[in-house]
This record gives structure tokens, sequence and C-alpha cells, in this order.
């Protein structure tokens, strides 16, 4: 009869300073003393300065409402920097949204907003055509 040997992974609780999220890139530690840990074979490019990155400012609707929601795309580099971002732009348009895949979602019609702020930022910033 072969023997089943259970190891367990544990996660340690950190956490960034933006507004108490968890850090996606912790660390792991087992109780398997043969364990290795492997990175994600995806590496995040280096953040561009404001300068070098080229921003898109759109208007689209949402699927299911049809409620508008402003996107903003073109960013080159980490999401924890997409993420402060994102965070300052939901504080300057006084609404909510999330960032996926290197695109920044708010809700509503914000582009105006979001256009000015960003130009005041240093970043190279066109809207849409639509």
């Amino acid at each position: 009869m072969k023997t089943k040997y259970i190891f367990v992974v544990h996660q340690i609780q950190r956490y960034m300073t933006l507004k108490g999220r968890k850090d996606l890139d912790q660390p792991f530690y087992t109780d398997y003393p043969e364990f290795e840990y492997e990175y994600a074979n995806i590496q995040e490019p280096n953040t561009l300065t404001p300068e070098k990155q080229n921003l898109v400012v759109g208007l689209d609707k949402r699927k299911m409402d049809g409620a508008p929601i402003t996107y903003i795309s073109g960013f080159v580099g980490r999401r924890i920097d997409l993420r402060k971002i994102e965070d300052e732009l939901q504080g300057v348009c006084h609404t909510c949204g999330s960032s996926k895949m290197y695109d920044i979602v708010l809700k509503g019609d914000v582009r105006k907003r979001a256009y000015v702020y960003l130009c005041s930022r240093g970043y190279n910033v066109k809207f849409a055509e639509n």
C-alpha cells in the first residue's frame, strides 16, 4: 500500500498601501522541504514615463444595461502602477471603476475629467474615434 503525503502551502498575509488591497505577488512557504517556488511565466514590462505613454480615452456602453462607461487604454507598465492611476482617477472623476488587463474602466461619461487630469500629469492622451 502506497503512503500518501499531504503538504499544505500557506500564504503569507501582507497588505499593500492601496486601500487595503492584498498584494498580488505574495511569497509562499510550505512544510514540504523540496518545494521550489516557481514564478509565473508572465513578466510585466517596466512602467514607461508619462511622456512616453500614449493613452486613449473613449466611451463605450455596458452589455448588460447599456450604461455608459469611460475606458482608458494603452498603458504600458506594471499592474500596481496602473492601479495607482486608477485610484487617482476615481477620486478626481468622483466615480467608481476597475482595471482589467492594462485598461482602466470608469463608470459614467467622465472622458473630459480623465483627459484633463491625465494631461496635467504629463501623459500623451487622445480621444478615441467612436
